[in-house]
C-alpha cells in the first residue's frame, strides 16, 4: 500500500489485493493499514485515486466470482469511510 497526505486527507494511491482485503476486514498487520483504519476511527478523510485498487487491473482475466468479491470488498471500504480521491471537488 502507498500513502500519501494531501492536506488533512490521507490518500490511498496505491491499494494491493492483500492490503484491500486487510482492509476490509479491520486487520491492521501492517503499519499503513494501522494508520488508514487509525486516520477512520479517528474521522479524518481517506480517499483512494482511480487507479489504486490493483484487482481492477484483473477485470478481464480474473474468474467473475473472485472479481464480485473484490467488488464487493470495495463496497465494503466505501461502507466503512473510503471516498474516491476527487469527489465533492476535494483531493
Amino acid at each position: 500500500m502507498t500513502l500519501t497526505e494531501r492536506g488533512e486527507t490521507l490518500v490511498i494511491t496505491a491499494l494491493p489485493l492483500e492490503d484491500m482485503a486487510l482492509l476490509a476486514l479491520g486487520i491492521p498487520l501492517t503499519e499503513d493499514l494501522n494508520r488508514v483504519l487509525t486516520a477512520l476511527m479517528e474521522g479524518r478523510r481517506v480517499a483512494v485515486t482511480a487507479g489504486a485498487m490493483e484487482y481492477r487491473r484483473f477485470r478481464r482475466t480474473a474468474p467473475l466470482g473472485v472479481y464480485r468479491k473484490f467488488v464487493a470488498l470495495e463496497r465494503q471500504l466505501h461502507e466503512m469511510g473510503l471516498v474516491r480521491a476527487g469527489e465533492e471537488g476535494r483531493p
